[in-house]
């Protein structure tokens, strides 16, 4: 099953479901607004429909929690929320009025453990308290991506991890993988981590969070799939988050972001006979799914196809019997949807050819594609010092027609790339590229992250000379695949994460280079007795003290059976039209702190593709990143507002 049907059948069959239970055996099935935060719509979007929400006997409608909203004093209410004082002050006002309360009965299902004072706050409170007929803290502060992706949504992911940890923003990557672990059933992953003491921290603590979590008897582990994790951070490859990438979703979310799409919203602007129209962007789109992993030339020749076939269809329509053209009907609105889709895409690849031109893209090109791989096009070694002098010839040739922020990640990739650059040639090539001035501040400001200096652990392996940092196992890819036939010049790198995933996969992955953690370890577990599988508290048929809070005892349920008719799901198909439970006797999880790339999950997909269908393949990062979003993370402004008062920007 993957993590996005788990998560689907956690919200819908265990929480709603909850929620809905008749008060007495036999009694009718219940009703409930379901109120969600801001953050909690977007964690949810990510795995469930909203119209599959609707379709749910007993939910009449999803309001958001911080509008004002009619009373409904008749109606109960299922209140989904992540566990942070301003959603509590918020559910608290809605009860302030005791003649016109918002709901009658409540229940509360909060995405992640909910601190004791704020438990408190809830239970000392008179007027909500003794309507609370049932509070479940589940396994959800995380955002799912595809059908094998996760984040955390932390918009300041790099700046709030490097070049020093902010300890909130650890602690709650840990929290965050403990719960994707939960929803997985990985109670004693095989944890492996990078030689950094970020990744260190991280796997530390996820450790003994896990280990404190399981039952001291370890049934929750019985029949589970095993597990790989292996925690990385992005200075493992940061040349995937800057060059760009030729395939058609990773192409338009960088170079589009901001243009006709917003990629906040999944929704693309397009002109229609009726004006200009939002579309979205999902994967309930089979037209995208099919088509967003491709090359961007294969797109365009694939939509001519699919053109070309509605045409042919429609011709064949001509002579038909009036039964016949009944029959067709259903066919034309079909065809009409795609249509419209199709007319979406072709709008998108136009103006991702145009901006191939705009932006000197195809100049640029092969010289990105050298620089990352250290290889050329003919499959030779490349020599970091003739890259330098290509890159600051390209600077000079096209200065007054490369944009700024174009010149910005050439500069950044080739100081990600090539190791022990001298000072004096490094502020050379920084004079040399006039970037514009909020394009200096972002550069002087990755520098400072020290992810583009060479890790201590992979010094020896450089030396002290100028030269390139790709791996001698990524090398051999890099070659291959610029002598391979068919190959596109400007599709010649692979993020390293791709490598990795087939080494994790065929246990061949470096022990020197990536530590693990032994799979017995004790030594972090707790004796405080903290909960495994959904803390529940109250249940609908059990009647609390006046003005006190319906405690009950915690669950100790990874798989959360109790709650799922006896494991199995009344729903025969998901959100995606999935249908049944596939038997997954291994994962292989992969999680960069800093950020994932829409380049590495697909290179995630291709690998999975590789796979018997026993084994998944996921991919995670504190956020997604496109190289846009990247060079925006460190703009004046959104580093000035990161840092303001301390704060961190996460949700």
């Amino acid at each position: 099953m993957t993590l996005r049907r788990t998560c689907r059948e956690l919200l819908l069959d265990v929480l709603v479901r909850r929620a809905l239970t008749p008060s007495e055996e036999g009694g009718p099935v219940g009703r409930v607004q379901l109120i969600v935060d801001d953050s909690t719509m977007k964690t949810l979007n990510s795995f469930v429909r909203m119209a599959d929400l609707l379709d749910t006997e007993g939910v009449t409608n999803v309001e958001l929690l911080e509008r004002l909203r009619e009373p409904l004093p008749e109606l109960d209410a299922l209140y989904c929320l992540r566990p942070e004082a301003h959603n509590v002050e918020l559910l608290l006002r809605d009860f302030e009025a005791s003649c016109r309360p918002q709901h009658r009965g409540v229940h509360l299902a909060f995405t992640n453990q909910l601190a004791e004072e704020l438990m408190s706050k809830l239970a000392e409170n008179q007027k909500l308290a003794p309507r609370v007929q049932s509070l479940v803290e589940a396994p959800l502060s995380f955002v799912a991506i595809q059908d094998r992706g996760f984040h955390f949504n932390f918009r300041s992911g790099l700046l709030s991890l490097f070049p020093t940890a902010d300890s909130i923003v650890l602690e709650r990557a840990v929290h965050g993988l403990c719960d994707v672990c939960r929803c997985l059933h990985a109670s004693v992953p095989c944890i492996r981590f990078a030689q950094s003491d970020l990744c260190k921290a991280v796997a530390e603590g996820l450790q003994c969070a896990l280990t404190d979590m399981v039952p001291r008897d370890g049934a929750c582990g019985n029949g589970a799939a095993s597990c790989d994790l292996l925690i990385v951070d992005r200075s493992i490859d940061l040349a995937a988050t800057l060059i760009h990438e030729y395939t058609y979703e990773a192409m338009l979310y960088d170079v589009l972001d901001g243009d006709i799409l917003d990629i906040d919203r999944n929704v693309v602007r397009v002109k229609e006979k009726e004006g200009e129209a939002e579309l979205l962007i999902s994967d309930a789109d089979a037209l995208w799914e099919e088509l967003k992993h491709m090359h961007i030339e294969d797109v365009m020749h694939a939509l001519d196809a699919k053109r070309q076939e509605i045409a042919k269809r429609l011709d064949m329509r001509n002579g038909k019997s009036t039964d016949e053209l009944r029959k067709l009907v259903v066919e034309c609105r079909d065809d009409e949807e795609l249509i419209r889709r199709m007319n979406m895409h072709n709008t998108l690849v136009e103006k991702l050819f145009q901006r191939l031109q705009d932006d000197q893209l195809m100049s640029i090109g092969p010289l990105e594609q050298d620089i990352a791989c250290g290889i050329d096009r003919s499959g030779k070694d490349v020599k970091a010092a003739g890259l330098q002098a290509q890159l600051a010839k390209m600077l000079g040739e096209l200065e007054t027609v490369m944009p700024s922020e174009a010149k910005l990640r050439l500069v950044m990739l080739y100081l990600a790339c090539v190791a022990n650059v001298p000072e004096t040639d490094r502020g050379k090539l920084i004079e040399m590229a006039q970037l514009a001035p909020e394009d200096q501040h972002v550069l002087m400001a990755m520098l400072r992250t020290r992810l583009m200096e060479v890790p201590a652990t992979q010094r020896h392996r450089l030396g002290k000379g100028i030269t390139h940092r790709v791996t001698k196992d990524q090398a051999t890819q890099f070659k291959h695949r610029a002598r391979s036939d068919g190959h596109r010049e400007l599709s010649r790198f692979e993020p390293r994460l791709k490598l990795l995933l087939e080494q994790l996969v065929d246990s061949t992955l470096s022990e020197e280079e990536f530590l693990r953690f032994p799979s017995n370890n004790d030594t972090c577990r707790s004796t405080t007795g903290q909960h495994s599988g959904l803390r529940t508290a109250g249940t609908t048929s059990y009647a609390p003290p006046a003005g006190a809070l319906p405690i009950a005892p915690c669950t100790a349920d990874w798989t959360f059976a109790a709650w799922t008719n006896n494991g199995v799901s009344g729903r025969g198909t998901d959100a995606h039209g999935q249908t049944g439970k596939s038997q997954v006797t291994r994962r292989i999880v992969v999680f960069v702190l800093g950020g994932v790339t829409l380049s590495e999950l697909r290179a995630a997909a291709e690998v999975t593709q590789q796979l018997p269908c026993n084994t998944e393949v996921l991919l995670g990062g504190t956020s997604v990143l496109t190289p846009r979003r990247l060079v925006h993370q460190f703009r004046p402004a959104t580093a000035l507002a990161s840092a303001d008062q301390g704060k961190v920007d996460l949700f």
